[in-house]
């Protein structure tokens, strides 16, 4: 995960940087990779403010590292202040902006953290960015979840059509569906000042209007960041290089799921009728909607199936079709339909 906010400098290093709130520097690092020149200040609520990326420190702090730089005979430095050594005050200058570490151009990285080094959305602490513009969905999936669930008669993963309405919406083209069902999202957003294409804020979906499934990202914490290859389609994406972000959770733990109804997963019945719907928003609740209908029912013989179990291995026999078994006496446990 992207755990700040990146602000742009308009392509120039060197701009002055001033804390957030009065603290002390509770860490420095200094690497030619990742964070660059970062500088971490905690305050006395607990929170602890990150700027990466650095030029330069200001005047105190730059000699604090140069000391420890040459005692230790090295540029590459991770430092951890006491309280009292390095105090900072409200809006004083604390380093100037660059381009430092693994930096894709001139700009600060800002993090905010709770007490549990968690970072949490820098907008939730009053940063106001204009921000106008709906988020936008490239692509909708539909994934059968098991092999006894059906898509359109198939029981592969299915791109399905999108039709963007005036007002912003998206309609989705039908489904016929049976068995245990779920989707997946390739979105994005924008704000009205930059062409970057940021993730959005939250995401919900909701089934004949009861809510099913809800991805919040306010906060997350680092150790989860192991889990994003579950968040996302991670074959999709290893092939198409598109990240879709399944909207049901197959035993992930990542904090950021709430509300979850059968883990957003649909059972899909024969002969029913259903609606989907999916809610995105921003920060700012710029939302869009997208509505899928699904009907339940395998309404050709060929795709009626039942499930065996010989020996406890699972067979899905289809109906219409010739399936032959060799068994012998000697090793056949069990025959269970």
């Amino acid at each position: 995960f992207h755990s700040g906010l990146d602000i742009k400098t308009q392509q120039r290093t060197g701009l002055n940087i001033y804390a957030a709130a009065g603290g002390f520097v509770s860490r420095i690092k200094v690497s030619h990779y990742g964070y660059g020149k970062a500088l971490y200040i905690t305050h006395p609520n607990g929170y602890t403010t990150v700027y990466a990326h650095l030029k330069k420190f200001s005047k105190d702090i730059e000699a604090y590292v140069k000391k420890h730089q040459y005692d230790k005979e090295s540029y590459e430095i991770e430092l951890f202040p006491n309280a009292g050594d390095l105090k900072i005050e409200k809006d004083s200058i604390v380093a100037l902006s660059g381009n430092s570490g693994g930096s894709g151009g001139p700009h600060l990285h800002f993090e905010i953290r709770d007490k549990a080094e968690r970072p949490m959305n820098p907008m939730l602490f009053g940063i106001d960015i204009k921000d106008s513009m709906n988020p936008k969905i490239s692509a909708i999936y539909a994934y059968p979840i098991d092999e006894n669930s059906f898509i359109n008669k198939s029981n592969s993963k299915k791109k399905l059509r999108l039709t963007p309405l005036k007002n912003g919406d998206y309609t989705v083209e039908n489904i016929e569906a049976f068995g245990n069902i779920g989707f997946g999202i390739e979105t994005n957003d924008r704000q009205d000042l930059a062409a970057n294409k940021n993730g959005v804020s939250n995401i919900q979906t909701f089934v004949n209007g009861n809510k099913n499934f809800e991805l919040d990202f306010k906060r997350f914490s680092f150790s989860e960041t192991k889990h994003i290859n579950r968040l996302i389609d991670y074959e999709h994406y290893k092939t198409k290089k598109k990240r879709v972000q399944k909207l049901f959770n197959q035993n992930n733990p990542l904090s950021l799921y709430k509300d979850l109804s059968n883990d957003g997963i649909l059972s899909i019945k024969d002969s029913t009728y259903s609606v989907y719907k999916i809610k995105i928003a921003d920060y700012k609740n710029n939302n869009v909607w997208a509505t899928i209908t699904n009907s339940g029912g395998m309404t050709t013989n060929e795709f009626k199936s039942k499930l065996f179990r010989i020996n406890n291995r699972s067979y899905n026999i289809l109906s219409n079709t010739t399936d032959t078994f060799t068994l012998s006496a000697d090793n056949l446990t069990s025959v269970v339909s």
